[in-house]
């Protein structure tokens, strides 16, 4: 481990290592040195490789005045376990991020007090923005300044349902176990709901079970549910359409066969899996599962799901099924996408015993249980290091 510095007044990093090797810090930043401490500062203790002090973690969150919005539970324990282990993590805006550096805000364990703190350009930066238009208004500027100064960025961007499919549906073993989708159209909602019983209309880039819809066929007319407990009646298929054209063009959405899932106490549930990369492969970090409540829509928790311990199920969970799955989809996500350091996903299982990917999120939300949590936070340190050149077991002190 190495002790660097950080002058509040001058806002300012040192060193009292060494005076003649040169000391590196984030990207391209020489540490200066300073023989003795001669204003009020901070400390942070690094791993040290090859004289150079990391990581230097950037999370990339969205702004709001004087601030940032966010995961602000993750970010707290992200900083406590590099903290912990060598390291040190930043929550930036995109409008703090700049070839000059970073000018944001540090969490301080020890005190449980936020600071805001200037650093070098970040030796990795984990996007955690939490808006689609955040990504749209400031994502491209970012990726400029990452690209130019060879800064890794994971994860990229949210996952567009379409392209999502697309790239799954490509995989040999996955596209068995993937429902069949296609853009929306009129003629695509004909053509399914005289398939179907029942089909799933779901906006292409939306989160938490939002933009979902259940729509039944109920002899000629069409029953839409979603995931409030409303339900609306449409005479014809032209109506229905009419609806969704309302909110967007028609192919900002997807239409999905509705899989018959097994029922829990007469419930929808399915599996919610927590992975995260792992030298070549995508290991799962955590199985919850959510089960459907007052609406049959989504089983996310936002929208009224609740959590079920897998011990409760009507089956035996499948885990070497599952975790197939998760690996191949992770294959499958790296081999299209930029850097992708975590992702999860909703799987269910029908009477049959047959499992169906439903939804693959690139910015997982918090697992409220409580192990997951704090397994999830492991991981993701653990890619920090990974990705950044900093194994620990490379590292000297």
């Amino acid at each position: 481990m190495i002790e660097l510095f950080y002058e509040i007044a001058s806002q300012s990093w040192y060193q009292r290592f060494d005076d003649e090797k040169k000391v590196t810090m984030g990207k391209y930043f020489s540490v200066p040195y300073k023989n003795e401490h001669t204003s009020k500062f901070l400390s942070f203790s690094f791993l040290q490789k090859d004289m150079k002090a990391g990581p230097l973690i950037g999370i990339l969150a969205s702004p709001k005045k004087d601030g940032f919005v966010g995961n602000i539970g993750l970010f707290k324990r992200i900083q406590r376990n590099l903290q912990q282990s060598g390291g040190l993590s930043i929550i930036v805006t995109p409008q703090q991020l700049t070839e000059d550096g970073m000018d944001g805000f540090c969490y301080l364990p020890t005190h449980d007090h936020w600071v805001r703190i200037q650093t070098p350009l970040p030796d990795l930066l984990y996007n955690r923005l939490s808006r689609y238009e955040d990504e749209k208004l400031f994502l491209e500027q970012t990726e400029k300044l990452t690209s130019l100064y060879h800064i890794p960025v994971f994860n990229p961007h949210f996952f567009d349902k379409w392209e999502l499919y697309l790239q799954l549906r490509d995989n040999e073993l996955l596209k068995h176990h993937l429902p069949k989708t296609d853009l929306l159209s009129e003629e695509a909602l004909a053509e399914y709901l005289t398939t179907y019983p029942q089909v799933y209309v779901k906006k292409r880039k939306s989160k938490k079970g939002k933009g979902v819809f259940l729509i039944v066929r109920n002899g000629n007319t069409y029953l839409m549910k979603s995931t409030t407990t409303t339900t609306v009646l449409f005479p014809s298929i032209s109506k229905l359409a009419s609806y969704f054209e309302k909110e967007g063009s028609l192919n900002s959405y997807i239409i999905q066969e509705a899989i018959t899932t097994l029922p829990m106490k007469g419930k929808k549930f399915d599996y919610r899996v927590l992975a995260h990369s792992s030298g070549n492969r995508f290991a799962i970090t955590g199985v919850g599962v959510r089960m459907a409540k007052k609406q049959q829509v989504t089983t996310h928790i936002p929208s009224g799901g609740v959590i079920v311990a897998t011990e409760e199920l009507p089956v035996t969970t499948d885990h070497e099924t599952i975790e197939e799955l998760i690996n191949q989809c992770g294959k499958q996500l790296t081999s299209f996408y930029d850097d992708i350091g975590e992702f999860s996903a909703d799987i269910g299982i029908t009477p049959e015993g047959k499992h169906y990917i439903f939804e693959l999120n690139a910015k997982p939300m918090d697992f409220d249980e409580s192990i997951i949590k704090q397994r999830a936070t492991e991981s993701i340190t653990k890619v920090f290091y990974d990705r950044s050149g900093f194994l620990m077991q490379e590292s000297s002190t």
